[in-house]
Formats: structure tokens, sequence, C-alpha cells
């Protein structure tokens, strides 16, 4: 295939900025796990956790439609596309962030301890989130993936350096909402500008909005209620356990969920790459994609849940504080493993996005969410925080059936069975080493992931679950683009 190279490029340059953007919500818990308070704490990763859930209401789903359209779109197309999203999102995020202003003191009352300006920080951290979503997504779609990625880590490390600043300032939770809401005003900016640069103003004529909106919008019920099963969980922690609790089970499941930067680039690259590939009828490069992509991202998330789960003790006490490793650490295998069948899930629902049936999603992830909800309920009552981790691996694993299964109703691919086996085997190996080890101090977690990743590699090469054509094919994408081989690894 001739752009399998060009694409594997992209996808490893998308991998190193999502670990970079995850290393600094690392380095933002263990700033802010010790100048807050585990309470504060706790609130802190409630407005994450809202800043996250609003945008996903406000932004109507149309982000997805901009990703669908954008890479066919000429330039004409492609502004009128593009402001017409932006118009709308904009509006719907103004009118939100309104709204959160005038119940500034009942929300202040009710979560902030009567901080006035810590609610109204955080309804201007709604809107800006909500736009900046738009702005991102239009290098995505455009596939622009150098400026994507360049861009993503100036977002991330401009707040790691804000919320720096003014915690060691002592300003407090004050000033981590504040430094939030500096670091995407600053990225606003900066996308704003390079937009206007390339692709000039226009005003929009709202022509295909209609097909975007009956697109999109089937999603937001989805989205909503991934929502549900990635992040309620918090919010039902504070309300039967005390924020407290929310404080030590929120630190762990970061480390948990930091799995999904793996998946994150396929998620990312992949309705892009495919909606071009599908609309020009290549089915067989979109089945070659689908089925590298899940292979790769496969190969290195199982080792990655074994090697966290086994380290997750050490780890939450390197990055947040031993009070909470003690309290929280059995959290982080069950989200590892949930964020595992979440990020396959998500290769699994572009082919629904390629064949616009988007509201089977929808439809999959309410049931998911209801079912996480009510476990939720059921469970964190008599087994605390561990209930509400159990509770998002079961929920994931609902939703990851539901869609494999109906996708490959009307899609089919090779899913690599085999080299998942394979890669179980060389994980649980890797983890029986480190559990021996007992790495404590960073020098020996160093090391000892460096190890296991070694081992992990040679085990699977003696099991031939990466060919020697394959890894000459990936030889070729680290050379210049002159002399990469566009041929298709050999899976023999």
């Amino acid at each position: 295939m001739e752009d399998y190279a060009l694409f594997t490029r992209r996808i490893g340059l998308l991998a190193i900025t999502n670990v970079l953007s995850g290393l600094s919500s690392l380095i933002v818990l263990a700033i802010l796990t010790r100048t807050l308070t585990v309470a504060q704490y706790g609130r802190w990763s409630l407005i994450l956790v809202t800043v996250t859930l609003i945008p996903m209401l406000t932004t109507l789903g149309l982000t997805y439609a901009m990703v669908r359209f954008l890479p066919v779109a000429n330039e004409q197309d492609t502004r009128e596309i593009f402001y017409s999203i932006l118009s709308v999102i904009a509006c719907v995020s103004a009118i939100t962030a309104a709204v959160l202003c005038l119940l500034a003191p009942q929300i202040a009352q009710s979560l902030f301890q009567s901080d006035l300006t810590i609610a109204l920080l955080f309804a201007l951290n709604i809107f800006f989130a909500s736009v900046s979503a738009v702005l991102l997504d239009f290098f995505r779609a455009r596939e622009q993936t150098m400026k994507y990625c360049i861009l993503s880590i100036l977002r991330a490390y401009l707040v790691v350096a804000f919320v720096a600043i003014l915690a060691f300032l002592g300003y407090g939770l004050q000033g981590a909402v504040t430094g939030l809401l500096l670091g995407q005003l600053f990225g606003f900016t900066l996308m704003s500008y390079l937009i206007l640069r390339e692709i000039g103003f226009a005003l929009p004529k709202f022509v295909h909005l209609r097909e975007h909106i009956a697109l999109s919008l089937p999603l937001v019920p989805g989205g909503l209620s991934t929502w549900i099963v990635d992040s309620s969980d918090r919010y039902l922690i504070g309300i039967l356990l005390g924020v407290v609790a929310v404080g030590y089970y929120s630190p762990a499941y970061t480390l948990g969920s930091a799995i999904g930067l793996i998946s994150a680039p396929f998620t990312l690259m992949l309705p892009a790459v495919l909606s071009r590939n599908y609309d020009e009828n290549r089915i067989g490069d979109v089945k070659m994609i689908m089925k590298y992509s899940l292979k790769y991202f496969s190969g290195i998330a199982i080792p990655s849940i074994f090697i966290v789960s086994v380290l997750s003790k050490a780890l939450l006490g390197i990055f947040s504080t031993p009070q909470i490793a003690a309290n929280a650490y059995f959290v982080t295998p069950f989200v590892a493993a949930g964020t595992l069948l979440q990020g396959a899930t998500g290769v699994f629902v572009v082919v629904l996005m390629l064949r616009k049936e988007t509201s089977a999603t929808g439809t999959i992830w309410i049931i998911s969410a209801a079912l996480n909800f009510g476990l939720n309920l059921a469970l964190i009552p008599y087994l605390g925080i561990l209930g509400a981790a159990l509770t998002t691996l079961l929920a994931y694993l609902c939703a990851f059936v539901l869609i494999t299964v109906y996708s490959r109703r009307h899609f089919t691919f090779d899913l690599n069975g085999g080299f998942v086996l394979k890669s179980v085997c060389a994980s649980v190996v890797v983890s029986l080493l480190l559990f021996f080890w007992n790495p404590t101090r960073i020098p020996a977690l160093l090391l000892s992931i460096v190890v296991s990743a070694a081992m992990y590699l040679f085990i699977l090469l003696f099991l031939k679950g990466f060919t020697l054509q394959e890894v000459r094919f990936f030889y070729n994408v680290l050379k210049p683009p002159r002399e990469t081989s566009s041929s298709e690894p050999d899976d023999s």
C-alpha cells in the first residue's frame, strides 16, 4: 500500500506526542498532590472531570463531522465546513458558560467551599475547552500531524507551567484552576492565528450543517455515556464516600488510564485516513490499516497493563504520596484493563462512522453507561473505590463486546487472535520478573521497565509474533522518506 509507511510514521509521531502529553498529566499530579490537601485534590479532579464532560455536550458531536468530511473537501468547502461548525459550537458554549456564571454562587457553595472565583474560572474553562477542541481537531482533519502534535504538547505543558508556578506560589486550588485557564487561552490564541493564516476567514452559510448534525448528533448520547463510564464514578465516590476518597481514587485512575495514551494515536488518525480511503473505494487498504492498527495497539497496550499493574504501588508513591499509594494502588489494574478495552473499541467504532451508522454506537454506550451507573451505586457503598474500579472494567467490557459484534456484521478484517495470545504469554513472563524484582526507587523502576520491554520484544520475536519482514518494514519507515518502503508488512 502506497501510503502505509506514511501512516505508520504519523502513528509513531502521535504516540510520542501522547506519551509526552500524558507525562504532563503525571507532572501536574505530582505537583498538586504535594501542594494541595487530599480533599482539595479531590475537588481538582471533579473540575477536570466536568471540563471533559460539558464540551462533549456543547460541541454537539460536530468535531466528528469535521474529521469525517474535511479530508476530501476543497479549500472553499473547507472554510464553509470549519466556520459553520465553529460558529455553532462557539454559540452553544458561550450560552453554557453564561448559565454557569449565573449559577456560580450555587456551584461554589456545593463544590468549592463557597469560593466564587473558582466557580467563575470554572465556567471560563468550559468555554475555552469547547472551542479549543474544534480548533485542534481542524489540524487532525487536515492530516497535519506535525502541527497537531506540536500544538498538543505545547498546550499540555503550558498548563503544567502555569499550574506549577501558581501552586508553588501558594495560590492553592484557585491557582491551579487559573493555570488551567491560562494554558487554554494561550493555546486558543495560537491555534486561531494558524488557522486564519492557512485558510483565511469566511462567513459561514451553514449549507452542510443539516448533514453534519445528522451524522454527529447521534454520537452525543454515546459521548455522554462514555463520560459516565469513564468519569462519573468520581462524582458518585464524592457523594457516597466523600472528597477525600476522590483524592485517593483519582491518582490511581490517572495512572491506569495512561494506557489510553497508546490508543489515542490510532483513534485520532484512523477516522481521517480511513474516511479518505473508504470514500475512494480502497476497501483493501482500509482493512489492512485496521488490521495492523489493532495488532500494534494490542502489542503495546497488553504488556503495558501488566507492567503498570505490578508497579502500581511504587509508581503512585513516586507521582503522588505514600498515603495515596497505600490506599489506592489496587485500583490501577482494573482501570488499565478497562482502558485497553476502550482503546480497542475505538478501532471498531470507526467502522460505524465510515458507514454513517453512528446511532448504534450511541445506543451501545448508553447501555454500558446504565450498567456502570447501576453497579457503582450497588458496589461503592460495600467495596469502596475498588467497587468503582471493577465497575469501570465491566462497563468497558460490555461496550467492547457489543460494538465489536455489531461492527463485524458490516465490515470484517483480521483480528490477529494468535498474536494477542502470544502477547499475553510474553506479558505474563515479564510481570513475573517485575513481581519478584519489586523495584521501589526511580533508578530501579526505570531499569526494570527497560529490561521488561526488551524481554517482551525478545519473547515475541521468539514466538514469531513479529516477523523479520515487519522488523525490516519498520526499519525502512525510520529511514528518510525517499528510501521508505511502501510495501505491506508480511504477517506470515
